[in-house]
């Protein structure tokens, strides 16, 4: 499970850290264009998993094959994008060639979201509540790592053999679409052994009921935690791709690729480090005060960008990002884990990442894209238009922050999983390790 992590992450470092700055500067995009790249891919990929992948997944609890498939077809996909871009980018021009970029990976996410809802379903499924606070713990940091070795990889492929040639020649596309190939196998041998009797076995010793009240209160702060995690969201994506374009202008951090290379996986390695205490610190201070941590960082931490003027003083600020969503993520998905009756898993989980995965698609095309454009358009410097993201992203994460103090964490949980007894929960079913050590 950890060494599939480690591949996904690889990947998304490997192909999409200088996709954005691809299709801005090598093939001419504006910045709201380029953002479509994750508006059209996430509402794709959320949509598929809230109404088709999440009832499919609960209904015949085929949370492996979900993840097999959605990678295998992403993989053969990527090939093909990537020889429709090139067909033309000769003849039609690099603005045609963008667009099918965009529309090509935006079509892959119907099948790359099965891949999504079934790990995370799959992880809930694998873990009691007191094991999956760790493993998460651990699988995040493992997946940090990826990142890392991923992004490093980009840097040095990007411009090997020519202006941004990582994309043009295929190289990007080619190792992308192994490691999707290689993961999909990884994870169908790791769970091979796997008795969906188990799964089914444990979810069946969940408790199925409850009194009126406590599930509709469970699900009121289900819904205001979505709320929040996704107005948050909408704050610190607004400028995920602007933030890359803002370092690498000649002032006032003028980063080279090699310099961008380093700024990302400051985040990365510090995402390492939180994730490994994410679950600890979420057991011993609670994961409501814990995930409250994380978010006030991601409201804190565009406006220290705007202190940064060099290279070294932005990776030790965007370091705080990377704290800020090892938080995040860890901690997110043990509340929502803890939130969600085992009935209803694959449904709400994908309604879980789906919010996530709207935030993050739809932020940049409607909030950082559309006022750092028009504030070019209007004569203002492309630094000054980037910083103005900067304080709105800022403020957009402070709303979001202010609706989790007062609706979530002012608000006593009351855990679907709570009503089961230490000693019902490790009877339902064996730990994630015993059912992968063969």
């Amino acid at each position: 499970m950890s060494s599939f992590q480690f591949m996904a992450m690889a990947r998304r470092g490997l192909f999409y850290t200088f996709l954005a700055l691809y299709l801005r500067i090598g093939l001419g995009l504006s910045v709201t264009a380029t953002t479509l790249l994750a508006s059209l891919t996430m509402i794709m990929n959320s949509s598929s998993q809230a109404f088709l992948w999440g009832k499919i997944s609960d209904k015949y609890q085929a949370r492996t094959s979900l993840v097999v498939i959605g990678e295998t077809i992403a993989a053969l996909g990527y090939i093909l994008v990537y020889f429709v871009h090139v067909m033309l980018l000769e003849s039609s021009g690099p603005t045609s060639a963008a667009y099918s970029i965009i529309a090509g990976l935006t079509l892959l996410e119907f099948f790359w979201s099965m891949s999504n809802l079934g790990w995370s379903a799959l992880i809930s499924d694998l873990t009691t509540s007191r094991e999956r606070g760790k493993l998460m713990s651990v699988i995040s940091s493992i997946g940090g790592v990826g990142r890392i070795v991923g992004i490093t990889v980009s840097g040095v492929l990007y411009n090997w053999g020519g202006d941004a040639a990582g994309f043009k020649n295929g190289v990007l596309f080619y190792f992308a679409s192994a490691i999707m190939l290689v993961s999909a196998f990884i994870l169908w041998f790791s769970t091979r052994s796997l008795k969906q009797s188990s799964i089914i076995h444990y979810e069946q010793a969940m408790p199925t009921r409850q009194s009126q009240s406590s599930k509709k209160h469970s699900s009121a702060i289900f819904y205001w935690f979505l709320a929040s995690i996704f107005v948050v969201g909408l704050g610190i994506y607004s400028i995920l791709q602007i933030f890359v374009f803002y370092v690498e202008l000649d002032s006032p951090i003028g980063a080279t690729f090699f310099d961008i290379v380093m700024i990302r996986n400051s985040a990365s390695a510090a995402t390492i480090i939180a994730s490994l205490l994410a679950g600890t610190l979420a057991d011993k201070f609670g994961r409501k005060n814990a995930l409250g941590l994380g978010l006030l960082l991601a409201v804190i931490t565009p406006i220290l960008y705007l202190l940064a003027r060099d290279v070294t003083q932005m990776i030790v600020i965007n370091s705080l990002s990377g704290i800020s969503m090892g938080l995040i993520n860890v901690v997110g998905y043990l509340v929502a884990a803890d939130l969600i009756p085992a009935e209803y898993r694959g449904k709400l989980f994908g309604r879980y990442n789906a919010v996530t995965y709207i935030s993050f698609g739809v932020a940049g095309t409607f909030i950082g894209g559309p006022i750092a454009d028009y504030l070019i358009h209007v004569g203002t410097t492309e630094v000054m238009a980037y910083v103005a993201t900067f304080q709105v992203a800022s403020g957009v994460a402070l709303a979001g922050f202010i609706l989790f103090m007062l609706k979530v964490k002012s608000t006593q949980l009351k855990l679907f999983q709570s009503h089961v007894s230490p000693s019902n929960e490790d009877r339902a079913g064996t730990s994630l390790t015993e059912h992968t050590k063969d």
